[in-house]
C-alpha cells in the first residue's frame, strides 16, 4: 500500500463502517486515479477539497434521506425536525415582535409617545434599523413557511438573509437590534445556532421532500398572533396599581423568549411521553431525539441567565423559577434520550455464514464422517 493510499483510507474513516464496506475500494481507486502518478518520496497528501467532500458525504450518509438505513434515516429525520421546529418557533416569536413594532408605529391605535424620537429622520440610521427590523421578522416567517412547504433551498437563503440582517446593525453600531444589550445577543445567538446548523445539515440532496399544506405553514402565524394577545393581556394585568409582585415574579420568567421556549419544550415532552405510553403504534425515535437536541440551547440560555446576587424577594423568586426551569429541562432531555434509545432502529448486523448441515440427531454441530463401504 502506498503512502497516499493509506492516507486516503484514513480520511475515509470519517464515513460509517457499513458505507466503507460497500464503497471504500471504489472511492480509493477514484481518488488515486485523480491524484496521478505520485511516489512516496513526494510525501503526497489528499487535497483539502477531497477531505471536505468526504466530510460532507459522511454527514449526508449519517443524516440519511430516501433509501438510507433505518438508523441513519431516523437521525436525519431528527435533524430535519430540529430545523423545522426551531424555525417555526422563531417565526412565532417574529409574529409577536412584528405586532409589537406595528403597535409602536400606531397600526393598532395611537403611536407610542416616543415614536417620533425613536423613528428618526428619513434616511437616518434609526429609520434604516427600523426597516431592517421589520424585514427580519418577515424573513423568519417566510423561511419557516418555505421549509414546511417543501422548499428547503428557499428556506436556507431566506434564513441566512434574516440572520445577516439581525446582526448587521449589531456589528455596525455596537447595539443590539432589539435594544436588549449583550445578554440579548447571546440569548438570540444560542437559540438561533442549532436550527441554523440543522437546516443545511439535514436538508441535503438526498433528504425527502415533504410538502405540507398551507394551513400547516400558517400555524406559526396563528400561534404568534394568539401569543401576542396573551402576552398583552398578561402585561396589562401585571402593570395594574394593585399588582402582587410576589405572584407575578413566578410568572414573568415564563414570558420571555427563553421561558416560552422552555414552556413549549416541556409541553411537547409531556405530550410525547403520553404518546409513548398509550399509543405504541405512533412511537418514533426522531421526535424525542429532535426535542432533546433543541433542549440543549434552551438550557444554555437558562444557564447564562442564572443570577445569585438577587437582593429583593421578587428577583430571588425569579431566580428560583429559572433554576427550576433548568432542572425541568434537564430531566426532560434525559427522558427524551431514554425514549430515543428504546425506539431507535438497531445497527445493521453483518450476515453470519450459514453453518454446514448436520445429520439428524447429531448435536455436536460438526459434519459426520462419510460412510465406509
Amino acid at each position: 500500500m502506498s503512502l497516499l493510499e493509506g492516507r486516503y483510507r484514513y480520511a475515509l474513516r470519517l464515513l460509517p463502517a457499513s458505507y466503507r464496506a460497500e464503497r471504500e475500494e471504489e472511492m480509493v481507486c477514484a481518488f488515486l486515479e485523480g491524484a496521478g502518478d505520485l511516489h512516496d518520496e513526494d510525501n503526497p497528501r489528499p487535497r483539502w477539497s477531497e477531505i471536505a467532500s468526504v466530510a460532507a458525504l459522511s454527514v449526508r450518509v449519517r443524516l440519511g434521506g430516501v433509501g438510507a438505513a433505518p438508523r441513519f434515516f431516523a437521525w436525519g429525520q431528527a435533524v430535519r425536525l430540529v430545523a423545522v421546529l426551531g424555525l417555526s418557533f422563531h417565526a412565532t416569536m417574529s409574529c409577536v415582535w412584528l405586532a409589537n413594532t406595528l403597535k409602536f408605529h400606531g397600526f393598532f391605535g395611537a403611536p407610542s409617545g416616543d415614536y417620533q424620537t425613536a423613528l428618526g429622520s428619513a434616511g437616518s440610521a434609526e429609520r434604516l434599523r427600523d426597516i431592517a427590523q421589520v424585514l427580519t421578522y418577515l424573513l423568519w416567517i417566510a423561511a419557516a413557511a418555505s421549509l414546511v412547504r417543501g422548499r428547503p433551498r428557499a428556506a436556507k437563503t431566506t434564513a441566512l438573509l434574516a440572520l445577516a440582517l439581525s446582526y448587521g446593525p449589531v456589528i455596525q453600531s455596537g447595539n443590539v437590534l432589539w435594544n436588549g444589550g449583550t445578554k440579548s445577543v447571546v440569548l438570540h445567538s444560542v437559540l438561533f445556532v442549532v436550527p441554523m446548523l440543522a437546516l443545511p445539515a439535514g436538508f441535503h440532496r438526498d433528504a425527502p421532500r415533504n410538502r405540507h399544506p398551507w394551513w400547516v405553514a400558517a400555524l406559526p402565524v396563528g400561534a404568534g398572533t394568539l401569543l401576542y394577545v396573551i402576552l398583552n393581556v398578561l402585561g396589562s394585568a401585571s402593570m395594574a396599581q394593585t399588582v402582587n409582585w410576589q405572584f407575578w415574579s413566578w410568572i414573568w420568567p415564563w414570558l420571555g423568549e427563553s421561558g416560552l421556549a422552555c414552556l413549549a419544550l416541556l409541553a411537547a415532552s409531556v405530550s410525547l411521553v403520553g404518546t409513548h405510553l398509550w399509543a405504541p403504534a405512533r412511537r418514533t425515535p426522531s421526535l424525542p431525539l429532535a426535542l432533546a437536541i433543541l433542549a440543549v440551547p434552551v438550557m444554555l440560555t437558562h444557564v447564562f441567565s442564572l443570577t445569585f446576587d438577587a437582593i429583593d424577594p421578587a428577583t430571588r423568586t425569579m431566580a428560583v423559577v429559572n433554576v427550576g426551569q433548568l432542572i425541568a429541562l434537564l430531566l426532560s432531555a434525559l427522558t427524551l434520550i431514554v425514549l430515543t434509545a428504546k425506539t431507535m432502529p438497531p445497527r445493521r448486523v453483518r450476515p453470519q455464514p450459514t453453518p454446514e448441515p448436520t445429520a439428524p440427531g447429531d448435536d455436536t454441530g460438526l459434519p459426520l464422517p462419510e460412510d465406509q463401504d
